[in-house]
């Protein structure tokens, strides 16, 4: 019975640990796929995770992803679940909370490229910490500087 158990045991972590290698390579080339096609100097968000579905890409800032101007409007506010920088000025870009660059902040930077999965991620800069998955409503491009630290992954 003891034989059976390590068997089972050792098959489970063997599945386990092929199939998160696949999950997050996928996750992955998804993004990289979206990486290579978004025209550069760009930033992009996604309503979906995995860079799919697209929101909006924008090469300047925009205060406020609920209105009628600028790359994202209305119903783009607090829908984004990953995001993409293609920046070329070496540029972070920063995503507030709230509109009018108010609320909590986190950074994306050029080095980072994409954001895949906003589920496991926090805007921590500001006065506290609030979940970055549909919850962006402004973004600008800023030196890195200007994150304090509170960069997304």
């Amino acid at each position: 019975m003891r034989k059976t158990s390590v068997l089972l045991a050792t098959l489970g972590l063997a599945v386990a640990g092929a199939l998160l290698p696949i999950t997050s390579a996928q996750a992955s080339a998804a993004c990289d796929t979206a990486w290579n096609a978004a025209t550069p100097g760009r930033f992009g968000a996604f309503e979906d995770i995995n860079c799919a579905g697209v929101l909006g890409s924008d090469a300047d800032n925009d205060p406020n992803w609920a209105d009628s101007v600028g790359s994202f409007q209305g119903s783009d506010n607090d829908k984004a679940s990953s995001l993409l920088h293609k920046g070329n000025s070496g540029l972070a870009v920063r995503v507030w909370s709230d509109a009018n660059y108010r609320g909590n902040f986190g950074c994306v930077t050029k080095g980072e490229k994409y954001v895949s999965d906003l589920h496991d991620n926090y805007l921590t800069g500001g006065t506290g910490s609030y979940r970055a998955w549909d919850s962006i409503s402004s973004h600008e491009w800023v030196s890195e500087a200007y994150c304090y630290g509170a960069f997304l992954s």
